[in-house]
């Protein structure tokens, strides 16, 4: 598997694809994530044009995505954050084709998400994860990922918990 920077807006239909059916196949189990209104494809297009998408590819297909910057959103500052000094990466709409799911394609993307911080002097990484999406909650603490609050996003009736990872000075 190869986890790429998204150099062309040409991959954001198969990318829009892979995101509505992350969120159909969510709402079968559950889980009101993400709707009609978010993720859009726009959104899509300004991460690539701000080369802050990156891919997993197997063979010619995408098969997941990772969107990694350091825009963190607006609700984010009420979190109590532990790492408040140098610079953060933050991770966005981390997302796996379905049919890929279970395959080490998220595990991949976040391998790769925490070696780019390493690499690029990050002092530490934050996300949120759905409080409803119990798979991805596992995933992050997992991987050492620290709980450090809650933030709720409109039209979701249930908060996201926000998680960080210190990666300084493990270069």
């Amino acid at each position: 598997m190869v986890i790429e920077i998204a150099e062309t807006t040409v991959i954001v239909p198969r990318l829009v694809r892979i995101l509505t059916d992350c969120r159909l196949s969510m709402r079968e189990q559950g889980i009101y994530q993400w709707d009609e209104i978010y993720p859009d494809p726009q959104g899509i297009y300004n991460d690539v044009r701000e080369k802050a998408l990156f891919i997993a590819r197997e063979g010619d297909l995408c098969v997941g995505s990772v969107c990694l910057d350091r825009n963190a959103p607006d609700e984010y500052r009420s979190v109590p954050w532990t790492c408040t000094a140098g610079t953060v990466l933050v991770v966005h709409r981390l997302c796996v084709d379905p049919e890929w799911q279970g395959k080490g394609v998220a595990r991949a993307l976040m391998n790769f998400a925490e070696q780019l911080a390493r690499s690029e002097g990050y002092t530490c990484i934050h996300l949120d994860a759905y409080s409803g999406n119990a798979r991805a909650i596992d995933l992050y603490e997992r991987r050492g990922y620290r709980r450090r609050g809650h933030v709720y996003f409109p039209r979701r009736s249930l908060p996201f918990v926000c998680f960080e990872l210190r990666v300084e000075g493990e270069r």
